[in-house]
């Protein structure tokens, strides 16, 4: 018999413990925060599909940064991550979308596309020019002539075909693959790629901005320890040195092809010639760093500490924080009254009041903006503890059934206090649950083991009979409930219709046929008012059957020198060549 442990006791810690107080005071005194309006509607479209709710831009130039004069102003920075990157591998899972990995993503490399934060429209950077769709599943991009790799290879189709075949691959693990699935490359001319994909493809572009290039000829001569600590890309700055432990040491790439259009801010040639990236693990020592002039640009030093730094940046990230429940193999959570009951249970307002800075709850689990999200099915669930205690009743819960909370410390939004703040709320309708913090590799074990460990199994497919079966590995278990700051960068449906409610997905917990049929309806749907109508049917799905428990939209504070001019872009990433000092 498992043992129970004893919940969140290694985790009481002072620090925190005065703003769980506050929150579990609330809680005891049934005092609900007043919850926030509904989504700002956008322009109408057509009947029936409500409009989407829009994101609020993030405030960036729609032309170029009007001059200043930099006469003598510092020509080099130093930006603080939350911590040293795995692996500055393009090409390897450790580079992935995080901030911490911005070397690897964005500031030595760059990818095919990229969303703009002024409008969120789809622009080229330095190696393509231009795209165009040939048929359903076809497309073909222009490349731009002149572009070298930092090492003087050629950028041509044949190493943009390198690019794609590789994040095509569905054996390759690759972070785009999510956002476009198998594609392959044909080289037309030597600067025209033809891309391929398996289905149809209506926003391929779109789906191809985490999609990453490298010297082929300087990878396919590497070891494995050399392309983990090298990355030979094409964009604006250069990698000198990764010394372990210490700091990685960049330089401007002098020879990096800026795109012409000046109004494409992020595809502009670099202002700062030496960039150092170092990492410290907590808020507290980032914005300190920024405070003692150690550091001139810091990623997420906290809420609270935006006084003690010169300048902030507070931004949103494309990521929505929650809770994603296992409703395929828990014996209560597959219960729709159930879900909704812990949804109606968590004051979530109260919450993040005390301890997000009083950000806005959510109600989906995409971002504002994203296609097929509406007023109605992004708006977030009132909290009603009294009809919470109903529906348990309803569903004939059973509370020998434990529901557990799993989360890691230091993943996002004060996850300990935050979740201490909901097993809480929980417990007083009467739900059973107890909340567990595991290290990285625990939590990647429970959240990696969904549906999408069957779909190489041939009684699987096209019969999606996920919840008949007993649970895979490597957990081999219901994951109950664990948190997620989950992207949608792309800023469409289809993102988490096929990570977190497909049939195919690792980390999909809710495979139902009915809306994965519809998904493949919807995701081969071209840009318009269908494609927002169809992509609605299964935002409403997830709203309505409470598939998840989503709490905020994930803002980020960023702190900067008095003397930086920088703005922050819809999602956490990083274009260190927008950056640029006034003295």
């Amino acid at each position: 018999m498992r043992r129970k442990p004893e919940p969140f006791s290694e985790t009481r810690i002072w620090h925190w413990g005065l703003a769980v107080f506050l929150v579990l005071m609330l809680v005891a005194c049934g005092t609900a925060a007043e919850q926030p309006g509904a989504p700002a509607a956008a322009e109408p479209v057509s009947a029936p599909a409500e409009a989407p709710a829009q994101p609020t831009p993030v405030a960036q130039a729609e032309s170029a940064p009007a001059p200043v004069d930099t006469t003598g102003a510092k020509d080099s920075i130093t930006i603080v991550m939350p911590a040293e990157p795995g692996s500055v591998d393009p090409w390897d899972p450790n580079c992935n979308a995080t901030l911490d990995t911005a070397v690897c993503n964005e500031i030595v490399n760059e990818p095919f596309t990229w969303i703009t934060s002024d409008n969120f429209e789809l622009v080229p950077l330095s190696g393509i020019e231009s795209w165009s769709q040939v048929d359903e599943d076809t497309w073909h991009f222009t490349l731009r002539q002149g572009v070298k790799f930092h090492n003087g290879e050629p950028w041509n189709a044949t190493a943009a075909k390198a690019a794609v075949d590789q994040n095509g691959d569905v054996n390759n693990s690759s972070q785009s693959y999510t956002y476009h699935g198998p594609i392959s490359g044909t080289v037309v001319d030597d600067y025209t790629l033809e891309v391929n994909c398996e289905v149809a493809c209506p926003i391929l572009p779109r789906g191809m901005i985490f999609s990453r290039m490298q010297a082929p000829e300087w990878y396919a001569s590497a070891s494995s320890t050399d392309r983990g600590r090298t990355v030979i890309g094409i964009g604006p700055y250069k990698l000198i040195e990764w010394r372990p432990g210490i700091d990685i040491q960049m330089e401007a790439y002098d020879e990096y092809v800026p795109n012409p259009d000046t109004s494409i801010v992020d595809g502009q040639a670099p202002n700062i010639k030496y960039l150092t990236n170092v990492w410290r693990g907590e808020e507290v020592v980032r914005a300190s760093m920024i405070q003692a002039g150690e550091a001139e640009w810091a990623a997420d030093i906290g809420f609270d500490k935006k006084d003690q730094v010169p300048q902030f940046r507070q931004s949103g990230t494309s990521e929505v924080y929650a809770l994603v429940p296992d409703t395929m193999w828990h014996p209560e959570l597959k219960k729709q009254k159930v879900r909704e009951a812990v949804n109606l249970a968590i004051d979530c307002q109260t919450i993040t009041d005390a301890l997000l800075d009083g950000i806005p709850c959510w109600g989906n689990i995409s971002p504002s903006g994203t296609v097929g999200l509406t007023e109605r099915n992004s708006a977030p669930y009132p909290y009603d503890p009294d009809r919470a205690r109903e529906l348990l009743e309803e569903a004939g819960y059973d509370p020998a059934n434990e529901i557990t909370l799993y989360t890691r410390s230091g993943r996002c939004c004060r996850d300990p206090e935050f979740q201490e703040a909901v097993l809480n709320y929980l417990r007083e309708v009467g739900i059973t649950a107890d909340l567990q913090i595991v290290e990285r590799t625990r939590s990647k074990e429970i959240t990696s083991s969904g549906c999408g460990r069957f779909k190489d199994e041939e009684s699987y497919i096209g019969v999606w009979d996920c919840a008949q079966r007993d649970p895979p590995g490597p957990n081999f278990n219901t994951s109950h409930m664990s948190t997620t700051a989950t992207s949608n960068e792309m800023l469409d449906t289809e993102v988490q219709a096929n990570r977190r409610v497909g049939c195919l997905h690792t980390s999909s917990f809710a495979c139902y046929p009915e809306i994965w049929e519809k998904f493949l309806v919807a995701k081969a749907t071209p840009p318009g008012d269908l494609r927002q109508e169809r992509m609605g049917e299964i935002a409403d799905f997830i709203h309505d059957q409470h598939i998840f428990i989503p709490f905020v939209e994930v803002q980020l504070v960023y702190g900067m020198s008095a003397n930086l001019v920088w703005e922050p872009l819809y999602a956490p990433r990083l274009r260190a060549n927008t950056m640029r000092f006034t003295q």
